[in-house]
């Protein structure tokens, strides 16, 4: 069975989100012979004081001792077991895909804001005040992939060796650090990124677009403007 390195960034301490490292190691991979902690190393970074996820990211890539990098926010929970089982079937049978994510935008342009697009993808559970709620950008795909040219940050896997481009640490603290990275590798076109629906997740808050979202955009769009609009060809045709 092949490791995974779970990258987590948190304002809390590993002692406080014990509970939610336990079900990582505990979702993770079924039908396994070795033990959680021979096929997972969970990179777990304290972050009280807003450090960029970009310089975080970097610096797990250079610390895992494996190909295969999950980044995931501290608040999301799976509600499959096996979904790195999952990740590596799909990394092993679709070896042009580099950056797998479950939600996202084959769309891209100035407004920067994925999930307002037409061509976009996933389903995530949203849960927030005691309420809870199915986000459907897409029907439940009826293939493991599709292509897309930016993938949502709460949860994607990186196989590092199909990648062309680092994180950005130029865009700064909690915003298109995700976005920056895919657009790069997407244009650079040494990797195909994909929004699979075959992983379910529930995510335990809802984005809010704060100042730093506005000023990483302003960022995106200066570097990436001569590209726009960005349109992803499809594979196979989904009924909306």
């Amino acid at each position: 069975m092949k490791k995974l390195v779970i990258v987590v960034s948190s304002r809390k301490t590993p002692e406080e989100k014990k509970d939610f490292i336990q079900h990582l190691m505990d979702t993770c991979y079924i039908d396994g012979n070795e033990t959680s902690e021979d096929v997972i190393d969970v990179i777990f970074n304290v972050n009280p004081n807003g450090e960029s996820l970009t310089k975080v990211y970097n610096e797990a890539l250079d610390e895992g001792d494996s190909n295969y990098f999950i980044f995931i926010h501290d608040d999301i929970e799976f509600l499959k077991k096996g979904w790195g089982n999952e990740i590596i079937r799909l990394f092993d049978e679709h070896q042009d895909y580099g950056i797998i994510g479950v939600a996202g935008s084959g769309e891209f342009d100035k407004d920067a804001a994925w999930w307002r697009y037409k061509d976009i993808y996933g389903q995530v559970l949203h849960r927030k005040d005691g309420e809870s709620w199915l986000t459907t950008f897409s029907p439940l795909l009826p293939c493991d992939l599709i292509n897309v040219c930016v993938v949502d940050g709460l949860f994607f896997a990186v196989a590092k060796d199909r990648i062309s481009s680092r994180f950005d640490e130029k865009y700064e603290g909690f915003n298109f650090y995700e976005i920056s990275f895919c657009l790069k590798n997407y244009i650079e076109g040494k990797t195909k990124i994909g929004v699979t629906t075959n992983i379910r997740i529930a995510h335990n808050s809802v984005g809010e677009l704060k100042p730093n979202w506005y000023e990483n955009r302003d960022k995106l769009n200066e570097e990436f403007n001569k590209y726009y609009p960005i349109k992803t060809k499809h594979d196979v045709k989904i009924n909306r």
